[in-house]
């Protein structure tokens, strides 16, 4: 079953994945006498608990040790030497996965819950998930014979957002450490693993295809188009030769000039002729392709889309369920939205012609030039510094480190969203990075960057990610499967909304009117998914009910729907996670009066870097049923957060 968290790491096309999930290996919280005084039945239950943790998480890291690359974590952490090497590539490498998950959640399963301590009691309920989902997701596999080996469970393993083409080079430049000649030597090593992993790749993109499962030809068009540049270029001045060489100085390593030629003699014998095969292998599938965007056209992928609703976006509701959501929200945000545009007299148009004229004004758009790019790069790490400076009165327990601005690489700025975060390594050697998209400034104006960084950062996914990197106490299995994309995006788009209850926006409604194109964005994601893959929409209805309904950019809107066609589900997760972290919080509010408090609430919600939905909401309702305390901490746990009161609300 791919409920188990090593789901995630089935075939190097997860790596993108793994970036924004970086979490540390830890063993739980000792078991207090209260806890224990059972008997030794108990004990015997929560050793063993503890038992098939600590070995699923070495075994995680010898079947994938790019993961450990990720964490950057020491060698012998993770059961030897992983950073020379790769996972088994293709179908093997998915299937050793399957079969590892399987067996590791028939051990979790034979467990007996109830003689574990409470705490491994909710750890359990994170790393089994949803069964039933699991089944069925498993049951659509084994009947079509595609693998859901590509990003959010998709059968798309190679498209125009990611796959092997990106994924690789951006665990090369960003997340294999360099810190030694050693570092520099596995390096080298790596870039000749390349073959065999495109290959393998290439594997389960053709079995997919063979079995119905083929990406809609502007996905596959896209994919060629990123490989064919990431190869357009003398070997030596490509980024998996420059970032070598030009980190190797700051490291205080020699032979650079040796060091170049090794890297360039595996970029040009191994790296580019694997480029070479897969673009050849999409070039020869792309007479196949159709331009349907949904999923729907693919064998069982009604389906699958109901059974992705589940997974990615942790909701019951069907396609036509979404979808009916979706308007009515979209109904209700453009009314807030014509108050705040009377505000500053915008009265002429519709709300989606006035955010164009918005977004076109000169004074919202940063100069498209490298100079320009800075400056939208300066102004947005300085909102993030002012929310910082905020948000400690409001949470507890704030991350021990602060969260570093940086553009997407070139190389995938074309696919990328407008903005990303990635977690910090798990020994502090790489810091939390907000990654923003900076293809053309016309898709950042002034007015929007405030809440993508309360999403991106603070309070947002750094508070969240950042924090469960610091939770050294809970285990590595534990936290990777806490942040689900129900919880996580959930958690973003509450954040966007926390600041503007805490004034954020007091004397900017521009800014405010931002917040609510941002919301206006996750609930026409709900139209536009569930449009595509339910309704039939193609790509060009979508792409022009967003942009009549949001205002923006058609390139940008493009990029989305493009993005929403070969994730299936994985944008309803925001929206459908933000109303569930809400109702849990007007629950407590309910519940206890006056004796609420918000940072309490929070608290609760990022435990442990957070929870899938149906677990929070169990959680949630317990700590109400105890009257909403806060929790006793230590000194080194409240780090980086203002002293709290005992004030409430």
């Amino acid at each position: 079953m791919k409920s188990v968290t090593t789901a995630a790491l089935l075939t190097s096309t997860a790596l993108l994945a793994l970036a924004s999930v970086a979490t540390a290996q830890g063993t739980p919280k000792p078991a207090t006498t209260e806890q224990t005084d059972k008997g030794e039945t108990d004990e015997d239950a929560n050793a063993a608990f503890d038992r098939i943790v600590d070995e699923a998480t070495s075994e995680l890291f010898k079947l994938q040790p790019a993961y450990a690359s990720v964490l950057n974590i020491p060698e012998e952490q993770a059961g030897g030497r992983y950073k020379d090497r790769f996972g088994t590539p293709g179908i093997a490498g998915y299937e050793e996965m399957k079969a590892y998950s399987d067996e590791v959640e028939a051990e979790l399963e034979g467990l007996d819950a109830s003689a574990l301590t409470p705490e491994r009691q909710e750890y359990l309920a994170i790393l089994l998930g949803d069964q039933e989902n699991a089944d069925e997701l498993d049951a659509i596999e084994e009947k079509t014979g595609y693998y859901l080996a590509g990003g959010y469970n998709s059968p798309y393993v190679v498209n125009q957002i990611g796959g092997i083409h990106t994924n690789l080079p951006q665990l090369m430049t960003q997340l294999h450490g360099l810190a030694s000649a050693d570092d520099a030597d596995a390096y080298v090593t790596r870039l000749g693993l390349f073959g065999e992993q495109f290959d393998g790749a290439i594997e389960v993109m053709n079995a997919n295809a063979e079995a119905g499962a083929i990406p809609p030809d502007y996905a596959i068009d896209g994919a060629i188009a990123q490989a064919k540049m990431f190869v357009d270029g003398p070997a030596s001045e490509n980024v998996l030769v420059t970032h070598l060489t030009d980190t190797l100085p700051e490291i205080g390593v020699d032979d650079v000039d040796g060091y170049r030629q090794r890297a360039t003699q595996a970029v040009e014998e191994t790296v580019y002729p694997a480029y070479q095969r897969l673009i050849a292998a999409l070039e020869e599938l792309r007479p196949q392709a159709t331009h349907e965007a949904g999923i729907w056209d693919i064998p069982e992928g009604e389906r699958l889309y109901d059974a992705l609703i589940v997974a990615n976006g942790e909701s019951e509701l069907d396609g036509d369920g979404v979808h009916k959501l979706g308007l009515s929200e979209v109904a209700r945000i453009e009314g807030e939205m014509e108050a705040l545009f009377e505000e500053i007299g915008m009265t002429e148009g519709t709300v989606g012609e006035r955010l164009a004229a918005l977004t076109a004004d000169p004074e919202q758009v940063f100069p498209n030039t490298p100079e320009g790019k800075e400056e939208l790069l300066s102004y947005t790490r300085g909102l993030v510094s002012e929310a910082e400076g905020v948000m400690g009165e409001y949470f507890l327990v704030t991350p021990k480190n602060s969260v570093v601005v940086e553009p997407v690489p070139a190389y995938a700025e074309q696919g990328a969203a407008g903005g990303s975060y990635m977690s910090p390594a798990e020994d502090g050697s790489r810091p939390g990075m907000f990654m923003i998209n900076l293809r053309d400034t016309a898709i950042q104006p002034r007015y929007t960057l405030p809440t993508l960084v309360y999403h991106e950062t603070v309070p947002g996914h750094h508070f969240q990610l950042a924090l469960a990197t610091d939770a050294k106490e809970t285990p590595l299995l534990v936290r990777q499967s806490a942040s689900s994309t129900g919880f996580a995006e959930g958690w973003g788009l509450y954040a966007e909304n926390f600041a503007k209850e805490i004034g954020m926006y007091k004397d900017d409604p521009e800014g405010d009117i931002g917040r609510l194109q941002a919301e206006m964005f996750r609930a026409v994601r709900l139209v536009v998914d569930s449009g595509m893959h339910a309704k039939h929409w193609s790509r060009e209805k979508a792409v022009d009910y967003m942009v009549k309904t949001t205002g923006m950019e058609r390139s940008d809107v493009e990029s989305e729907i493009e993005r929403y066609s070969v994730w299936p589900g994985q944008a309803l997760a925001y929206k459908t996670g933000m109303l569930k972290i809400q109702e849990l919080r007007a629950r407590a509010e309910e519940a206890l009066g006056d004796d609420f408090d918000v940072a309490a609430f929070h608290y609760q919600v990022l435990r442990d870097g957070g929870a899938p939905l149906r677990v929070l909401e169990k959680r949630i309702d317990e700590w109400i049923a105890k009257g909403g305390p806060a929790p006793k901490l230590a000194a080194s746990d409240t780090a980086g957060s203002k002293e709290k009161s005992n004030e409430k609300g």
